[in-house]
């Protein structure tokens, strides 16, 4: 589940709620087992928190519900209070990085006491969130589902994924790290802290005795899908709502609304192109190994060796057959999601971002898209 904020929450809740519509489990400390079980939550910033919530045993209802129906709800929903917080963490002050230097005097009074400040908003308040509504246990090790949490490290170009398993180096990209040892409300909080609306969140390093700071996960790489690839998923759902705007009559241009939503579109393409990226080279592999394969069968090689070829192919290009990968996000035809306020806990708003998640979700199984 990628970040998106509470818009991207929305959608989550929406495509999770399909999903049991459907026949599938969402694995919990109190849930059956199932042969539809969903046994691993793999999320980044709003997606860390939802998967937390479903690991932690609330079902998609028990969420959409709080938002909806306050008084009679299993779980407390995020306030503006909890979303806004003003305690920062603290830092020592340095003369050596001046991004306003050789800037006239009057724009270095008006502008540094804002550019000094790490984030508008603090982390802290989801956090104390966390802790008194949603955590039950507080390790990933306490959890039956299998939970990873994505974060990127603000001080070094490193991706980390916190986790009860201690696995090497993703292939693909050696800066990523898995770190255990870390409890969930830090790890979920450190995830959900977007530049630079939200100032970096300091974690105590359990190896090292040092403190390092972390920034939103999807910030190296969005929806970290590898992740699922190095715990062995069979199928790997996943969910987000990055989807640029395409122009439409009706709209016009994004030039007429403004700076926010040309800075939205600005990282909705950005982001689409690394999702983008990442199935084109899962589809590169797979013709390259059917391509090696069709021609050693031609060229009438021993089955023994032709295996043996296609087995090596595929652990250099870090290639699973056999995983299948089902993407849900909302279509350039449906140009109106784009425009929703990511922020925003508007319950009418948020109904709308669940219901577009849930329908969307009815429509891939119902086409079986993902196998075309």
């Amino acid at each position: 589940m990628s970040g998106g904020v509470v818009k991207a929450a929305a959608w989550h809740l929406g495509v999770a709620l399909a999903l049991e519509e459907l026949g599938f489990t969402l694995k919990n400390n109190e849930s059956s087992p199932s042969d539809l079980e969903i046994s691993t939550y793999v999320g980044s910033s709003a997606g860390s928190l939802i998967g937390l919530y479903f690991a932690q045993g609330f079902r998609p209802m028990d969420i959409i519900e709080a938002t909806i129906n306050k008084d009679n709800s299993k779980i407390r929903a995020i306030n503006y209070k909890d979303m806004l917080s003003l305690k920062k963490p603290q830092g020592n002050p340095t003369s050596y990085y001046d991004p306003l230097e050789g800037f006239p005097k009057i724009l270095k009074r008006i502008l540094k006491p804002v550019l000094s400040l790490p984030g508008i908003f603090s982390t802290q308040g989801l956090h104390d969130y966390l802790i008194e509504n949603v955590i039950k246990e507080k390790t990933f090790e306490e959890l039956e589902a299998d939970l990873f949490v994505v974060a990127t490290q603000l001080d070094h170009s490193r991706k980390v994924i916190f986790s009860k398993y201690n696995y090497p180096n993703p292939s693909h990209d050696n800066t990523a790290n898995y770190y255990t040892g870390i409890p969930l409300a830090e790890s979920v909080t450190a995830s959900m802290s977007v530049p630079p609306f939200y100032s970096p969140y300091p974690i105590k390093n359990p190896h090292t005795g040092q403190t390092d700071y972390y920034i939103d996960g999807e910030i190296r790489e969005t929806l970290s899908t590898h992740v699922a690839f190095d715990h062995d998923c069979e199928f790997i759902i996943s969910s987000w709502t990055h989807t640029p705007y395409h122009f439409h009559d009706e709209i016009g241009s994004l030039v007429n609304y403004g700076l926010p939503a040309i800075c939205t579109q600005a990282i909705y393409l950005m982001i689409q192109k690394k999702i983008v990226a990442n199935r084109a080279r899962r589809e590169l592999s797979a013709d390259i190994i059917n391509t090696v394969n069709d021609y050693l069968k031609t060229n009438k090689f021993e089955e023994k060796h032709r295996n043996q070829l296609t087995s090596i192919l595929e652990k250099k290009l870090s290639y699973k057959p056999n995983v299948h990968m089902i993407d849900i996000f909302p279509r350039h035809e449906d140009y109106q999601l784009f425009f929703r306020n990511s922020f925003s806990l508007n319950s009418d708003k948020t109904s709308e971002m669940v219901s577009a998640g849930y329908k969307r979700t009815i429509n891939i199984f119902k086409r079986h898209e993902w196998e075309s």
